[in-house]
């Protein structure tokens, strides 16, 4: 039998077509029956239902619930859905006794305006518990974290935004309790935040679940769950974030403060990489790539990994740990290998260093030069992923296995070696001023060498004068070049990093051709040009990945990781934006700033606006939500991040800030300022003069 020909049913029977989502969704809850938290039993009375005519009916399934009193709320077919979770817009009427339920339907019902003959009311038993809350198995804050705001008794002072809550916070990813708790309140939020796990992957994502909790029988009762519709955290951020974490969660680090991440290995190769330099370097310590190769070279054996040495993370470089002793210290075979490689270095150096010169010398100084099609993107993307190949596959791993001798042999240099020459040449610069004769031997270097963004010297002789003058006080006079491994890793460095000033102009001759402006190849990432080159990107794709790109590096630049990533810091991510001095709040909607007039709300029924007008309230309730779309945003004293007109506020991108002290401190008129950041500035009408908080206040 339909929905619509029924005038009742019970709640294990409401999940079906017809049905509003908060009946539904308890339902499958309850016919879930996890041992971890309980469902209440309900009763669904659909629109055809009259307390005159089916009262008897209702009389004969209501002793299910008990003597009272009871909960009568509204399941409308449109409230809690995936888009918008209409929480808070229709009425409840809590505490109801079985001589008022006829009373307490028609108020709910009257709550749907035209729609009520399509929306059902649910009545359940009132619980008394000692806690009760509101829990967003995601935080609308941050990915990584599930957040919690409870007070004791009832949540209704909660939900609608007339308390100021408890906040708990738990880590997505390793169940810590932030801040740490202890005792009956701990073990319930412990209760709490496993069972939201738990819902969350039944429901099949994030969930806005409220909640119930009686102390003495240790029961978590679950009132209502949703999905979340929205939150204020940039999407870049998040999915970056739940990117890095993928990588931290497939480490074997199993405790939340032991760093994953650190960015020794490469943070002196190249600083604030661009992201095609990023991808690039990448490659260079790609197990597979110019790290695996250069082991070869040696005869050393690599693990065969899933996951990279080498991540851009948040737009930076950092090596993965655990992959890092996997590759450098661990294994039988790897020590049985490089215990060999030292007994040769110390029986027969010259063979080894003659074998190692040999390679190096096949590196020449100058990289042969191919025609520069300065307008046809097809053949200068070729030309691009070809010396990026063989950079990575030829010159590179000799570097390497040069560096890998260099380290082993223990040996301390004798004479000067490539990169000390180019140093003492440096100083002779800033001495005598003399560039062409630095630029004949330097202009294929720069200041960072690896960063292809970075112009060379012979592109920007002034850089190489300016940079003369770090070295200014080094002695610049001739001394023999030495030969030995730390001789020969420097040489193999020199004569790598002179590939990359062709590279470099093959990549701005590309940018030309691909109508970008002066350093956008800078944004792409090798795959990116790798996609170009198969013609899987048009000309429009290209400008297109570019701003978002771009738009990545921009948020991912206010976050700070850093020298070590921990999975708690992971967690507990936060964009720091600088935040101005004098009265600050908190924003817990859109994150946009938005200045007018104050308008000083104290009851709530219908009042005119100008649309230029910012709400000044107590309380931050549900009564509130009607007036949003009319003004340019709302300041309260209280209310919590996840009541019910903050979860509406989100999904209207309507900014709200909770400054406690805001409804007496600011005056109806005043013209309010309000930063991203949560910080304000009131201006007085009539006076240039700022408004000074009082003492004690905000």
């Amino acid at each position: 039998m339909t929905a619509q020909k029924q005038v009742l049913c019970t709640l294990d029977e409401a999940d079906r077509e017809g049905v509003g989502n908060k009946a539904r969704r308890l339902a499958r809850l309850h016919q879930a029956a996890p041992s971890l938290f309980d469902v209440p039993t309900g009763i669904l009375l659909f629109s055809g239902f009259a307390i005159e005519g089916h009262g008897a009916l209702l009389e004969k399934v209501l002793p299910e619930l008990g003597n009272g009193p009871f909960a009568v709320r509204s399941c409308g077919l449109e409230e809690d859905g995936a888009d918008q979770s209409m929480a808070g817009k229709f009425h409840t009427e809590l505490e109801v006794p079985v001589s008022g339920l006829g009373a307490a339907i028609d108020k709910v019902r009257q709550s749907f305006g035209e729609n009520s003959c399509n929306n059902s009311v649910l009545i359940q038993k009132m619980l008394q518990p000692d806690f009760a809350g509101v829990l967003f198995t995601r935080s609308p804050e941050n990915q990584g974290l599930a957040s919690c705001e409870f007070t004791a008794g009832t949540a209704e002072a909660l939900v609608s935004g007339k308390t100021e809550p408890q906040r708990a916070d738990s880590g997505r990813w390793s169940a810590n309790l932030y801040p740490p708790q202890s005792g009956l309140q701990g073990k319930m939020l412990a209760h709490l935040f496993l069972a939201g796990m738990i819902i969350e992957q039944f429901m099949g994502g994030p969930q806005d679940v409220e909640w119930a909790y009686d102390s003495s029988k240790r029961k978590l009762t679950i009132l209502q769950c949703r999905d979340i519709t929205t939150g204020v955290g940039s999407p870049i951020l998040a999915e970056e974030q739940v990117r890095v974490a993928g990588i931290a969660l497939a480490s074997k680090t199993q405790k939340p403060d032991r760093p994953i991440f650190h960015n020794a290995a490469v943070r002196e190769i190249v600083s604030s990489p661009t992201p095609l330099t990023r991808s690039f370097i990448e490659g260079l310590y790609d197990p597979e790539g110019s790290l695996g190769l250069g082991f070869g070279l040696l005869g050393l054996p690599h693990p065969r990994l899933d996951t990279p040495y080498v991540s851009s993370l948040f737009g930076k470089l950092y090596a993965n740990i655990e992959v890092e002793r996997k590759l450098f210290r661990s294994g039988p075979r790897l020590w049985w290998a490089i215990r060999r490689l030292k007994k040769r270095l110390r029986s027969e150096p010259e063979a080894l260093m003659t074998w190692l010169a040999a390679k190096v010398d096949a590196l020449s100084e100058h990289a042969p030069e191919d025609p520069l099609e300065e307008h046809d993107p097809v053949v200068l993307v070729a030309q691009v992923m070809e010396r990026i190949r063989s950079f990575t596959r030829e010159v590179y791993p000799t570097a390497y296995a040069a560096t890998l001798l260099a380290q082993l042999s223990g040996e301390e240099a004798r004479g000067v070696s490539s990169t000390g020459r180019m140093m003492r040449d440096l100083s002779r610069l800033h001495h005598t001023g003399d560039v062409e004769i630095f630029l004949k031997e330097w202009g294929q270097r720069s200041a960072n060498d690896y960063e292809l963004a970075e112009p060379r010297f012979a592109e920007s002789p002034e850089s190489a004068v300016e940079y003369a003058r770090t070295f200014s006080d080094l002695p610049w006079h001739e001394e023999p070049a030495g030969q030995s491994f730390i001789q020969l890793k420097e040489l193999a460095k020199d004569r790598a990093v002179r590939r990359l000033a062709p590279l470099r102009k093959r990549l701005m001759a590309l940018e030309r051709a691909l109508g970008l402006e002066p350093g956008a190849i800078y944004y792409l990432q090798i795959k990116d040009l790798e996609a170009i080159a198969e013609d899987l990107i048009p000309p429009l794709g290209v400008q297109q990945l570019y701003r978002k790109r771009k738009r990545q590096e921009e948020a991912w630049e206010k976050i700070d990781l850093g020298d070590e990533i921990t999975l708690e810091q992971l967690e507990w991510l936060e964009a720091g934006t600088p935040r101005s001095g004098g009265l600050s709040g908190k924003m817990i909607s859109s994150k946009e700033p938005f200045r007018g007039i104050a308008r000083l709300v104290t009851t709530i029924p219908e009042f005119p606006l100008s649309g230029d007008e910012i709400l000044i309230t107590r309380f931050l309730e549900p009564a509130l939500v009607g007036h949003f779309p009319k003004s340019l945003g709302c300041i309260a004293d209280m209310g919590g991040a996840l009541s019910h007109a903050a979860i509406v506020a989100r999904e209207l991108s309507y900014p709200v800030l909770v400054l406690p002290g805001a409804s007496t401190t600011i005056l109806d008129g005043d013209l309010i300022e309000v930063s991203a950041d949560g910080s304000i500035t009131i201006r007085r009408t009539g006076t240039d003069k700022l408004k000074e908080p009082e003492r004690g206040r905000c």
